[in-house]
């Protein structure tokens, strides 16, 4: 297992339980356990960081293999705290970025069945810097990611984010209130990789987006820094409107720099 950055001990034990038990469980099945997100970049915060993991198996999980880890996290849900802060999906090695492929995932306290969102954001940050729980080398389990493919799901990310903000519209509540702060800030880091082709902690992107950005649109991204962290608050209309128009401003500005599709002749 990959050193791990200083976290909470009940948290570092969930992760030694996983590296330990997933190659019991899954047996051959399993190629790999890998941290991505904000424990690899420095980033994590006790108060608000989920643990992002990915799991990399030869083959979907039968009913018997599913079964197996609900058990699991049933268990460990009772024994350590962290458990329900654990996001999880399972995905098949050499179909990482293949939407039509299965998928399984643990979020929220549950373990489910689904599609996989074939998203290469998660394999551009475990390719540079995600960590390894067990299993293959994360730099070498990472598919290579083209310019086209991340470009589309960069922009993916900004429509779901708008979308979001539409439906959530007039709602006064704390979840309205946090997911505000949450969408600029994602597309703070949403500008941040298409200029860079990097992933980088919400603080680091703030910082650049803030420097970056004219100044009329730095109030919309001070306000989300400033209400990211809190568990309360009240949702106004000058902050909703003031969240969807910095959204459109940033998929406007992530469309006039990201790597046009080349055209044929």
């Amino acid at each position: 297992m990959t050193q791990l950055p200083e976290i909470p001990g009940e948290l570092a034990a969930l992760l030694r339980s996983i590296a330990a038990d997933f190659p019991v469980l899954l047996k051959e099945n399993l190629v790999g356990v890998y941290l991505w997100g904000s424990l690899t970049y420095g980033a994590f915060d006790e108060r608000c960081s989920d643990v992002d993991a990915v799991v990399v198996a030869r083959r979907d999980l039968d009913d018997a293999g599913f079964s197996v880890l609900e058990k699991w996290f049933s268990g460990s849900a009772g024994r350590n705290p962290w458990t329900e802060k654990l996001d999880m999906r399972f995905v098949i090695d050499g179909e990482f970025l293949d939407k039509q492929s299965r998928c399984c995932g643990f979020y929220s306290g549950k373990l489910g069945r689904h599609g996989s969102d074939g998203n290469p954001i998660i394999w551009l940050n475990v390719g540079q810097c995600g960590l390894t729980l067990w299993g293959r080398d994360a730099r070498l389990i990472a598919p290579a990611v083209s310019d086209q493919c991340l470009n589309d799901a960069l922009l993916l990310e900004l429509g779901y984010l708008k979308e979001d903000l539409a439906k959530n519209s007039g709602d006064r509540s704390d979840r309205s209130f946090r997911h505000n702060a949450y969408a600029v800030l994602t597309a703070c880091r949403i500008l941040y990789t298409a200029r860079h082709r990097r992933i980088v902690s919400k603080e680091r992107a703030y910082d650049w987006t803030v420097a970056a950005i004219p100044p009329e649109r730095r109030q919309a991204v001070a306000a989300a820094w400033n209400n990211r962290l809190s568990s309360h608050g009240q949702t106004t209309s000058d902050l909703e409107r003031d969240a969807a128009e910095f959204v459109r401003f940033a998929e406007e500005q992530a469309k006039q720099i990201l790597v046009p599709q080349p055209t044929t002749h």
